[in-house]
């Protein structure tokens, strides 16, 4: 979707809604997308509106719409207002509590509600579109041929993904979790749910874990908590779906940073690349 639109134009084509008189705040945070506060009345809402580059690090959104109301019938994200897939438009309630942060990883309680929260996710019906992290990789790759020092680290990624075997336990994932994707704690509830679709369980888990550097100490009480219990064949499948998680993060970071560059990208890119060696 063109940066050309703007909120005004996308409120613009909700049924009902009268855009000229809506107060609109940017929010701050989005990677691969442009969100809004919007207000109009007693109606708080969220716009997103997909960004220019949306579709290099994103293939699709086949999956979203269908989990995305399914899961905000069940209590676990907020609801659908409206969407519009072909122009890059979603109009979802507005959620007041307040967005996790970082430092709450290291609160036990939080941990437990992040548990919790997870088992509701992947108790939400299968969508019906497997999750394919090689095929992911593949892409990231080619997308990457013409940079010769992201593309060598990025094969041995791909090698990596493809090493790993996959199990036969498909359950409805978010595939995106993360702090700032989490608000409130009683519940929790997840936003952004545009890489959902049927994967392991205990990557979901993994990807927290990874994007957040979770000692082994804090993946052990998540594993426990999430699982009622845990064991070394269950800790060594989640250090396994750890580096799955870590090398398709990589790909997916230099594919953005490739369109997008950021100091803090190069950053992050060079953490992963020293820890998946």
């Amino acid at each position: 979707m063109s940066s050309s639109m703007t909120a005004y134009d996308a409120l613009a084509s909700v049924p009902g809604w009268d855009a000229a008189s809506t107060q609109i705040d940017e929010l701050e945070g989005g990677l691969t997308n442009r969100t809004y506060h919007v207000r109009l009345d007693e109606k708080e809402c969220v716009l997103r509106i997909d960004a220019d580059h949306t579709s290099t690090v994103l293939a699709d959104r086949s999956c979203e719409l269908e989990v995305l109301k399914k899961a905000g019938e069940a209590g676990v994200a907020p609801r659908v207002v409206y969407s519009d897939i072909d122009r890059g438009v979603l109009l979802t309630e507005f959620l007041p509590e307040p967005v996790w942060q970082e430092a709450d990883l290291e609160n036990p309680d939080y941990i437990e509600a992040l548990a919790d929260v997870l088992r509701r996710v992947h108790a939400l019906p299968l969508c019906g579109l497997q999750v394919d992290l090689k095929l992911s990789a593949r892409r990231y790759e080619e997308g990457l041929q013409e940079r010769h020092g992201l593309h060598d680290f990025a094969t041995r990624c791909v090698d990596i993904i493809s090493s790993i075997p996959g199990r036969d336990t498909f359950v409805c994932c978010h595939n995106d979790v993360v702090a700032g994707n989490i608000i409130g704690l009683a519940p929790a509830r997840m936003i952004d749910w545009e890489y959902a679709g049927d994967n392991d369980p205990l990557f979901d888990l993994a990807s927290v874990v990874g994007y957040h550097n979770f000692s082994k100490q804090r993946a052990q009480h998540l594993l426990s908590a999430y699982a009622g219990g845990t064991d070394s064949a269950l800790e060594e499948y989640l250090a396994e779906q750890l580096r799955l998680y870590d090398a398709i993060q990589w790909l997916w970071l230099a594919a953005r940073h490739l369109v997008s560059p950021s100091h803090n990208q190069a950053v992050r890119l060079e953490e992963l690349q020293q820890r998946i060696r």
